[in-house]
């Protein structure tokens, strides 16, 4: 029963990780060597912010 909630919590991670620099299966290998907190810590510590658009002066 362990083992189906840990890579449940892995896919769970991978499915975040979509749409971020190496996707699905990074964040999903990533928490299954480092465990899904550990992934997550990666995830929010390799978050890069979208410069705000400056706005054109007329």
């Amino acid at each position: 029963m362990f083992e189906l909630i840990y890579i449940g919590l892995c896919l769970l991670v991978g499915f975040l990780g979509i749409g971020r620099w190496g996707g699905f299966l990074l964040y999903a290998f990533l928490a299954v060597v480092l465990t899904p907190p550990g992934a997550l810590l990666v995830m929010i510590l390799t978050y890069r912010r979208k410069k705000p658009a400056k706005l054109a002066k007329a």
